[in-house]
């Protein structure tokens, strides 16, 4: 996690704005190459709110536009589920956000003439399952928040990052993903891939299964340690590297042979993704929570097919127990 100065500074007033032009870019850009692979397109949903605020479809208004794609059973993919938005709205009184949390005011210090608090938020989620066991899964997620006009020390932030889940382990796919992320990173400072590898290695853990989700990548949230410019910078950098981090090695991989326990096997490792989400995955329940994601979103970001077996230990020496050996011991790639 980033350590925050003591003073945050200040957002400037047009970083909302290129926040919500770079995500649209980067859905865009996906879903562009993620068809030209498949040689199939996604279908789309727009959602909107009602007079009760909850989601349901609908043309995009009132100072919201949210849009899911899917694509599902195609050439090369299996499942992928992809997300923007970008909203206005309005916190109930006595509710902020702290990070990736939604916190209630204790009713013992309310006072009665607390106020509804405005809040601009703008995201795009990735989440993408192929047909072949090997080629891996991936992940990627950027997202701005901002708490009024941002100008109060502390009430605006970005998070997000790229992370890699293989169902087999190629280390040279793991390097490469590692070093286009580390590319990214360092062009705007060198301490940061360190920081937000380790970060990433922590986050995406399942305590009771002891292993990682995958190889990782990098991950942060509630950044807001620098000026708005220069972070807004390093994101835009960080959300156009997933491309040619990912697309090679599904290029590379996705005509291999593959075997029926090569299936089961996904399948189960598909299981330790579904647990991730729904047990410990924090920006799921913020996004919940806060109302600013639809429950439909989440579930179009599941995998397709999962399974879970009792003690489901791969044989020794084996391919699938090589994976769990690096998910149980995250390596340093780069």
């Amino acid at each position: 996690m980033v350590q925050l100065l003591e003073n945050p500074t200040t957002q400037q007033p047009n970083i909302s704005t290129k926040s919500e032009k770079v995500l649209l870019d980067m859905f865009e850009n996906v879903c562009q190459a993620l068809e030209e692979i498949d040689g199939n397109k996604f279908t789309e949903q727009r959602w909107t709110k009602d007079e009760k605020g909850q989601w349901i479809e609908g043309e995009n208004n009132n100072g919201i536009t949210y849009i899911d794609k899917a694509l599902r059973n195609g050439n090369v993919f299996e499942k992928v589920g992809i997300n923007y938005v970008s909203m206005h709205g309005e916190l109930p009184p006595g509710v902020t956000f702290q990070g990736a949390d939604v916190v209630m005011l204790d009713p013992a210090n309310a006072t009665g003439n607390e106020k509804s608090t405005p809040f601009f938020a703008t995201s795009t989620s990735v989440v993408i399952n192929a047909h072949n066991p090997m080629v891996p899964t991936a992940h990627v997620n950027y997202r701005y928040f901002q708490l009024g006009d941002g100008t109060e020390p502390g009430s605006w932030w970005f998070g997000g990052g790229g992370d890699l889940t293989p169902i087999y382990l190629f280390e040279e796919d793991a390097v490469h993903f590692h070093q286009v992320h580390k590319e990214a990173c360092d062009k705007h400072d060198l301490e940061l891939y360190p920081q937000f590898k380790k970060s990433c290695d922590g986050y995406f853990y399942l305590p009771h299964r002891a292993e990682c989700r995958g190889v990782g990548g990098i991950f942060f949230d509630y950044l807001q340690d620098r000026d708005a410019e220069t972070l807004f910078s390093f994101v835009k950098t960080c959300s156009e590297a997933f491309i040619p981090a990912y697309m090679p090695i599904v290029e590379k991989r996705k005509d291999m042979e593959f075997t029926e326990q090569n299936k089961y096997w996904q399948r189960l490792r598909r299981g330790r993704y579904a647990e991730f989400i729904l047990l410990h995955d924090r920006g799921v329940r913020f996004g919940l929570a806060s109302g600013i994601v639809s429950t439909q979103s989440v579930l179009n970001c599941m995998p397709g097919e999962a399974f879970w077996n009792y003690n489901d230990q791969p044989e020794p020496d084996s391919k699938e127990a090589m994976l769990l050996e690096v998910v149980r011991n995250p390596r340093e790639w780069v």
